[in-house]
């Protein structure tokens, strides 16, 4: 297939041609047979009238047409279905209205004279030498005047044209289905070519971004294929910058700091062990901006794994409850710190179909930031449940809250309520709230904010598919 249109038009153009030439076919036919019913009921009423004597003939109910001949005013002939008395009509055509409809009639006259002349011609007594006489010449024999009405009912004439005109409608509408079936089976194989080509991407993985092949490409898709091919190149290259530009903080970001990390803290017991004093401060709030700065590039680093478009989620069923307790176990040296109760509700075991390197990191990020803005002696309540066709988790605590106004925003990257400076003192990078977003999503679950049950607080509901 070189062209979808040239292709589409001379399938078309050839299948709508050889169902009309069948159509037309069909209704000559029909056509055919109505005008042959109707030149053959004429042939009879010539037949009967012809018959020798004049006499009426076998009724027949197949013969609709009514034929009388009248010689002066007798009745010499009458076809079986014409009434007896005299039908009175003009000379030529005419309609008339008898035998409880109306009718179209013919009537012609002929008065034969017989000339004796032309008689005396024929007598073989005549000599060639005789000489008639003038009384002779001139004498002429009339016959009584000869009447001849034939009519058709109207009625017969309009129902044979809407046969006609029915015979000739039906066969095209009939082959409409075949046309429309003819057409849909045209375009179907014209379009294949694009079927195709949407399979091909719709069956593309996340990171599957390698080139569209067809085996047949029309003219009309090759600068479309040409084009995909080129995009999904230039996305191609555009993830593998970004994987490279990933590492590569990972390895020049991560080694500086931990080695920063590591002098600052042996600095800072030096100065200790020789008796430096730092009224101001400086050294912890040093060792403070190193730790947070190392945590926004742990932060970017999660947030790049759990993008959809480069995290390929490995599903596999799981306890959700045991990794909650796990991971208020890895959490609880902070809660034990600023002495808060953290509450486990809901089923002891729960199974369920997700990525658990993200299940985990959500975990992380939402107890996290409980128990990081929730004051010491605050409360936590972490709830499972489990539904008919979805898991509900639930966070809760008893801290400052959010106002509603925010709820939208703080899914937003970067973003902190209050801005740097937020209420609670703690440091941040705006990025927790972000990374559930985009692991929820994952999942194809959804993600909701609200008041808490406690007398302050937030509440974060997450509901995944089971």
């Amino acid at each position: 297939m070189s062209s979808i249109r040239r292709y589409l038009v001379t399938v078309l153009i050839a299948m709508l041609t050889l169902t009309s030439f069948m159509a037309a076919l069909q209704s000559y036919r029909e056509s055919i047979s109505r005008a042959d019913q109707l030149f053959d009921d004429d042939l009879k009423v010539l037949a009967a009238s012809l018959l020798q004597p004049f006499a009426a003939i076998t009724p027949d109910d197949n013969v609709s047409s009514v034929v009388q001949i009248w010689r002066d005013k007798e009745l010499v002939y009458s076809s079986s279905n014409a009434p007896k008395q005299r039908i009175e009509a003009p000379l030529g055509y005419s309609e008339q209205n008898f035998s409880g409809q109306r009718w179209r009639t013919f009537v012609q006259i002929s008065t034969a004279q017989l000339q004796s002349s032309a008689a005396g011609q024929n007598n073989p007594k005549n000599s060639p030498d005789s000489k008639p006489t003038t009384a002779a010449v001139n004498q002429t024999t009339v016959q009584p005047e000869l009447r001849v009405l034939v009519a058709q009912p109207l009625k017969q004439r309009q129902q044979l044209a809407d046969e006609v005109v029915l015979a000739s409608i039906y066969p095209v509408v009939l082959s409409l289905p075949l046309q429309a079936l003819l057409i849909w089976l045209a375009v179907s194989k014209g379009l294949s070519p694009l079927l195709r080509f949407a399979e091909q991407l719709s069956g593309k993985k996340a990171d599957d971004l390698t080139p569209v092949s067809l085996s047949e490409v029309p003219v009309e898709l090759s600068q479309v294929l040409g084009t995909t091919n080129q995009l999904l190149a230039k996305l191609a290259d555009a993830f593998a910058r970004e994987k490279r530009f990933a590492s590569d903080v990972a390895h020049e970001l991560r080694t500086p700091l931990s080695v920063l990390q590591v002098n600052l803290h042996n600095a800072i017991a030096q100065w200790r062990q020789a008796g430096v004093a730092d009224p101001a401060g400086l050294m912890p709030a040093l060792q403070d901006g190193v730790q947070r700065m190392s945590q926004l590039i742990e932060q970017i680093m999660l947030l790049n794994r759990t993008n959809p478009e480069h995290f390929k989620a490995k599903l596999q069923n799981f306890d959700l409850a045991a990794l909650s307790r796990d991971v208020i176990a890895e959490l609880y040296p902070e809660i034990l710190r600023k002495n808060q109760q953290v509450e486990l509700t809901g089923a002891e075991q729960m199974s369920v179909s997700a990525d658990t390197f993200a299940m985990r990191l959500l975990l992380l990020n939402l107890l996290g930031n409980a128990i990081k803005y929730t004051p010491a002696g605050g409360q936590i309540k972490l709830a499972l449940a489990q539904q008919t066709k979805q898991i509900r988790l639930t966070v809760e605590d008893s801290g400052p809250g959010i106002d509603p106004k925010e709820y939208q925003r703080v899914f937003d990257r970067f973003y902190r309520v209050g801005g740097d400076r937020h209420q609670s003192g703690e440091p941040g990078s705006g990025l927790g709230l972000a990374i559930v977003k985009e692991i929820v999503a994952l999942h194809g679950g959804s993600l909701q904010l609200g008041p808490s049950g406690f007398t302050s607080g937030l509440k974060i509901t997450v509901e995944l598919p089971q």
